[in-house]
């Protein structure tokens, strides 16, 4: 059949053999838990079929909603960092039947309270507010809309919050390196903020819940500033003596669990510069996933990857189960699994 404007809901719910609120369910996104899988495939391939697309102005009018969710962030959009986020929240909306809008501030704080304010008189549906950090929020922007928080929650209060599971992760770092054999470890990278402290609290309790005999595990801090330069001068630092010579096997870890992969690079060049192979003679574990970096260097980085596209999909899929009435209680954390990416820094060590 030509694709028609008079082409109506009726005519979708004709053609699939369902009723016109099956129809109105399946093409505004509330077909999950309300129509059976196959039913919505058929309303989906009869809408396609007939040219069908629903009048968005009406369903405003009718449901009292624009289908519009806004996203408000402190410089995800401005930077070249994080951009999973953003492409998982979109993807998501747009699956979803919504379309999202975007407000990066650009870390001028104050300007985020005018954007909240603005979308409110644009009636969007909903919001969502993500940060480039893992941060503590402690004043957020006055708005009656729904909320959900991704990257960042507040210490109390009945937000929904997406956040990554350093902890666990940090855990798992400490795991795989005893797994492979490792029994000399350290940690490079000190509390520097919220995602770090996490790191390490994770890191020092995978080597106490391992209970390995003979095991050396340690933190060094390098300061609150994680950058290649401080991963190369902490590195030097660690694996040679006050003459500047290297350290003989024996006094020296076999694995490094690094803050960051940039700090993990600078360890890489560190140690090639002293003359010493990754991952034969010690093996290196970075976090992050960096784009443009840790799949790069050479040898490519073994690191967790930050769940950001996780963490945009989630956001959104919370806050329009609040705006349908599907959620529970909002004042819960979601931490989200930080997967392990294995290549190849890090080995057994050759002693084994």
């Amino acid at each position: 059949m030509p694709v028609s404007n008079r082409v109506k809901a009726a005519d979708v719910a004709r053609l699939a053999g369902v009723s016109r609120t099956a129809v109105s369910f399946v093409l505004n996104g509330r077909a999950h838990g309300n129509i059976a899988p196959a039913t919505a495939e058929r309303v989906r391939a009869a809408a396609q079929t007939l040219g069908y697309t629903p009048d968005r102005v009406a369903q405003a009018l009718r449901l009292q909603r624009t289908h519009v969710v806004g996203l408000v962030t402190d410089a995800i959009a401005s930077s070249p960092f994080a951009g999973r986020l953003l492409s998982g929240a979109l993807d998501r909306a747009a699956d979803s039947g919504y379309v999202l809008v975007l407000f990066d501030s650009q870390n001028h704080l104050a300007r985020e309270q005018e954007a909240v304010e603005e979308f409110t008189r644009r009636r969007v549906d909903g919001l969502v507010y993500a940060t480039m950090g893992l941060r503590r929020i402690l004043h957020l922007p006055q708005t009656s809309l729904p909320m959900v928080l991704a990257n960042c929650f507040v210490e109390q209060g009945s937000l929904t919050s997406v956040i990554p599971d350093n902890v666990a992760a940090g855990a798992a770092a400490a795991a795989h390196l005893l797994g492979l054999g490792h029994r000399h470890l350290v940690m490079l990278g000190g509390p520097g903020d919220i995602a770090g402290t996490q790191r390490i609290e994770g890191f020092r309790a995978g080597l106490v819940a391992a209970g390995a005999a003979g095991v050396q595990g340690s933190v060094i801090g390098l300061g609150k500033t994680w950058t290649i330069d401080v991963g190369y001068n902490g590195t030097r630092g660690l694996f040679t003596d006050a003459r500047d010579r290297v350290r003989p096997p024996g006094q020296r870890p076999t694995a490094i669990f690094a803050i960051n992969d940039r700090v993990a690079t600078g360890a890489l060049l560190a140690l090639s510069s002293l003359g010493l192979r990754v991952p034969d003679d010690v093996s290196i574990l970075g976090f992050d996933d960096q784009e443009q970096l840790a799949a790069h260097v050479v040898p490519a980085l073994t690191t967790f990857a930050l769940p950001h596209r996780a963490m945009g999909e989630v956001a959104i899929d919370r806050l329009l189960a609040q705006l349908s009435g599907r959620e529970g209680p909002r004042d819960s954390v979601l931490r989200l699994p930080c997967p392990l990416i294995e290549r190849e820094s890090t080995a057994p060590p050759a002693s084994s």
